[in-house]
């Protein structure tokens, strides 16, 4: 979208050179001048630096830069910003801002500004510790959880159970196991024999990372338990049958160091500490003596359905009703004979 603009009247006039620039697709007049601060002008209403300032408020900050550096979103915001600003000018020409309603809307949005620009304030308030003397004592403490798994190759035979008996594939499976065993040299042959996987012909039986949580959990358990490369498996038993795996590679798993952690396991314990301290903060607030009216809480499950709704209470509030009606007359009737 291309906007041009004319020096007829309340027309947009955009003053900034570096727009033109950037290719934000906004055209001004060449003699257009606009007050200092002022990005643009369109229909009376005015979009000024500190409204780009505030709405950029709503954007995490370190995402600012990356959505500023955007010609067209930079024009996109600024059409919304005196879009929004036309619209509210109208409103308060008809008078909508002196509707009730209207003016407790407007409150709560205040409101929703306020509540989110104290929370940010109580964060930023906030005494830090020293996180890199945490983060040092807590990867003492935790080694294992900065461990770098380790990697395992294998070659494996499958028997399949689903053309074959349980005792025909126990059978099957255990001459493989012996023959591996006997002559681990001979997988690759034992593999073309006796192996139902349907995928050999492209992998010839090799599973990389076959300790990975992709493969079924029997046979990754396997794999993790061979350690020399050569080393044959006892039978193992999955979903798809029966295997004797082989040991190819084995990359042993390999602790990181504190500096190759620093910096994330930093990070992770501030925010971890940050959010403990907001969901207190929060908390307490919640936590204070709260009164409330039960009738009025209670009628908001019905306040906003549509006219002549009826809820299932109301239905079996009404049947209850006929019924009691209907005994009252049953016993008025036999009194009367």
């Amino acid at each position: 979208m291309k906007l041009i603009t004319r020096p007829l009247g309340n027309v947009t006039r955009i003053a900034i050179a570096a727009c033109l620039l950037a290719g934000t697709g906004i055209v001004s007049a060449k003699d257009a001048t606009l007050p200092p601060g002022v990005v643009a002008e369109q229909n009376g209403v005015q979009v000024t630096l500190q409204d780009i300032d505030a709405f950029a408020a709503r954007i995490p900050e370190k995402d600012r830069g990356g959505f500023f550096d955007s010609p067209k979103r930079i024009e996109s915001t600024i059409m919304s910003l005196l879009l929004k600003k036309q619209l509210a000018q109208t409103a308060r020409a008809e008078k909508l801002d002196a509707d009730a309603l209207v003016q407790r809307r407007i409150q709560l949005s205040t409101e929703d500004v306020l509540s989110a620009v104290q929370l940010e304030h109580y964060k930023d308030s906030l005494k830090r510790p020293d996180f890199s003397e945490l983060a040092r004592e807590y990867y003492l403490a935790h080694k294992a959880e900065f461990t770098e798994p380790g990697e395992v190759d294998v070659e494996h035979v499958l028997v399949s159970t689903k053309d074959r008996s349980e005792d025909e594939a126990r059978a099957r499976i255990g001459k493989v196991e012996a023959a591996a065993r006997a002559h681990p040299d001979t997988f690759d042959k034992l593999v073309e024999e006796y192996s139902d996987d349907p995928s050999k012909a492209d992998n010839h039986g090799l599973i990389e990372h076959a300790e990975s949580g992709n493969m079924a959990p029997q046979f990754a358990k396997a794999a993790k338990e061979l350690d020399k490369v050569g080393q044959i498996s006892p039978i193992v038993k999955t979903e798809f049958g029966y295997h004797v795996l082989k040991l190819v590679r084995h990359k042993p798993d390999r602790q990181k160091s504190f500096d190759e952690i620093r910096d994330d396991l930093v990070a992770k314990l501030r925010n971890d500490w940050i959010d403990q301290q907001m969901a207190q903060y929060t908390g307490d607030l919640r936590g204070k003596p709260l009164d409330a009216s039960p009738d009025l809480v209670a009628s908001l499950r019905t306040r906003y359905l549509p006219p002549g709704t009826i809820t299932p209470e109301m239905a079996q509030k009404a049947a209850d009703e006929a019924a009691a009606k209907q005994k009252a007359s049953e016993r008025e009737g036999e009194s009367k004979h």
